[in-house]
């Protein structure tokens, strides 16, 4: 009977323990792995950004095009010295001053960029065009520059989400319907 009576207390603890509470204990026994890190999609803006960082001497970390927080880091470094609006973000202008700031210098003053040039980044119609209306529905600060970058990933998964659609943050078939049932996008 005592017997009976422990099993039973001992089945309604574990019952209330794995089936009642309504979330995870504070302090588990046992640890759960840790989830796998979601990996970005490199840019080639970031890339090209992190390059001219490398050369000017303000990044110290790979040219993988992933705007992480030391690229950001970087960036914001390169901003206070030249007395720039810190923003730690990449950006086409922010290259185009990179570039234009460390002109003559080359890859010979850090010797860890290889003599290849960094990629130039062409302008895109269509990406200037989402760009565009992403920034009329109110998804900005975007500039219309042809450049598919981390901002204007950003701006997409915002609205995506907004709309109900799968976050992916890219340019889709689905995602120019939407912008033009919007009214944000129209044939030009």
């Amino acid at each position: 009977m005592a017997g009976s009576a422990f099993l039973l207390v001992g089945l309604a603890i574990v019952g209330n323990a794995l089936f009642m509470q309504p979330a995870r204990h504070p302090a588990p026994m046992f640890a759960e792995p840790a989830p796998a890190p979601v990996m970005a999609h490199p840019d080639e803006l970031v890339r090209a950004v992190q390059i001219a960082l490398i050369e000017a001497g303000h990044y110290s970390g790979q040219a993988d095009g992933l705007a992480g927080p030391k690229t950001q880091a970087a960036i914001r470094a390169w901003e206070i010295a030249k007395g720039r609006s810190e923003t730690g973000q990449a950006s086409a202008e922010l290259l185009v001053a990179l570039l234009s700031a460390d002109e003559g210098q080359g890859s010979q003053a850090t010797g860890s960029i290889p003599d290849a040039p960094p990629p130039t980044v062409e302008p895109d119609a269509q990406v200037a065009a989402v760009q565009r209306a992403l920034a009329d529905a109110a998804y900005g600060p975007l500039v219309a520059d042809g450049v598919f970058g981390a901002a204007t990933r950003d701006a997409i998964v915002r609205f995506q989400k907004d709309r109900g659609l799968a976050e992916t943050g890219e340019i889709s078939d689905t995602l120019v319907v939407e912008l033009r049932a919007a009214g944000a996008l129209t044939d030009e």
